[in-house]
């Protein structure tokens, strides 16, 4: 394939990310951006210079004359837009998660079978740096057996946006466990290689945000139905083990910091990241001479996820092959959501067949 890939995006918000992958992209010609919000649709595609521009998504994929799209909806619209792009012949990049509820991921996945479009999931954190270092040695076998994962986001005061879909169940199928944990959980699974989860044990919490506390602006408690902690204990069907706690409000020391701590038995690997810093993210720990030593790697230049999530996007098209973040995986995380949000709700351990 030579001639280059007409793309769209869906959705001026989360979507701004994509239109500036494309645009870095010189295989990629970006020719349509959809948005409910005329005026913030008039805005961002001025801003990228896109030359279509549509306020409903069915005649934007009717009418653009599009190879791809990306859907930068809220979580709950991910199913029936992808679906529907699906379906009209075009390939979808999703923002992350797959879906708000489990059987819409499920639906997501059939429909890219049935129709033979690619369906990739936007985990834009494995594009980092320092995630591609860890990455690299996992498949080196440099940790050894990796036995346990000590891993999370946390915030002290980040609940985004009070009172929009981000704390309204119905939209965003949870709080911080689906929008935060499923990066986290795709960071974790991905290094060790997606392995069978054998049983997953969670917990839920609202405790800052049912005091109106935990934003940076005051909100009603009442437009907040979802967690604002969560944390789940996962058994691995090869034996290791994976702990889980992420947060949009806590009292703790945390700013807005992201970690995944790998125990291994040849060598460990601490991935810890405070306000989305770029530089001295890794520390390695292990012997020399049979003294412990710790090692700070020099690590290899991060690009925007976004920009780099879109690159694999497009290459998978061009190529015809299998994305690197296909939708079979995003499912999985999925259900792992899906058990840690069940098993919070019955006070019960989830088997996992």
């Amino acid at each position: 394939m030579s001639e280059r890939l007409r793309v769209g995006v869906i959705g001026a918000g989360v979507g701004k990310a994509h239109l500036a992958g494309y645009r870095a992209c010189p295989e990629a010609e970006l020719v349509a951006l959809c948005d409910m919000d005329a005026e913030r649709l008039k805005a961002v595609a001025d801003q990228y210079q896109v030359p279509q521009r549509f306020t409903d998504y069915h005649e934007m994929l009717a009418s653009a004359g599009i190879d791809a799209v990306s859907v930068a909806l809220p979580n709950n619209l991910h199913a029936p837009v992808s679906i529907a792009a699906m379906k009209a012949g075009k390939h979808v990049l999703c923002e992350k998660p797959l879906a708000a509820t489990l059987s819409d991921a499920e639906a997501m996945v059939a429909a890219s079978q049935a129709t033979g479009r690619k369906l990739m999931i936007t985990f834009n954190y494995r594009y980092r740096g320092d995630a591609q270092y860890i990455k690299r040695m996992m498949e080196g076998g440099e940790l050894g057996r990796v036995y346990h994962v000590r891993a999370g986001w946390m915030r002290r005061r980040g609940i985004p946006k009070p009172g929009g879909w981000f704390t309204r169940k119905a939209m965003s199928g949870g709080g911080p466990l689906i929008d935060l944990g499923v990066h986290i959980l795709d960071l974790t699974m991905w290094f060790l290689g997606y392995p069978e989860v054998a049983t997953v044990t969670g917990v839920t919490h609202n405790a800052l945000a049912s005091l109106g506390k935990g934003a940076a602006m005051p909100f009603r408690v009442q437009d907040y139905d979802v967690e604002d902690l969560a944390a789940a204990f996962l058994r691995l069907k090869n034996g290791a083990s994976i702990s889980l706690e992420i947060s949009w409000a806590s009292n703790s020391s945390a700013s807005d910091d992201y970690f995944v701590h790998l125990r291994g038995d040849q060598r460990g690997a601490e991935l810890t990241v405070h306000n989305y810093a770029r530089e001295d993210t890794l520390r390695l720990y292990g012997d020399l001479d049979g003294q412990p030593v710790e090692f700070r790697p020099a690590l290899p230049p991060t690009i925007s996820g976004h920009e780099g999530a879109v690159r694999e996007f497009l290459a998978a098209i061009r190529e015809g092959r299998e994305p690197s973040s296909p939708a079979t995986q995003g499912l999985v995380i999925s259900r792992l959501l899906d058990a840690i949000y069940r098993s919070a709700a019955t006070g019960r351990e989830i088997v996992l067949s």
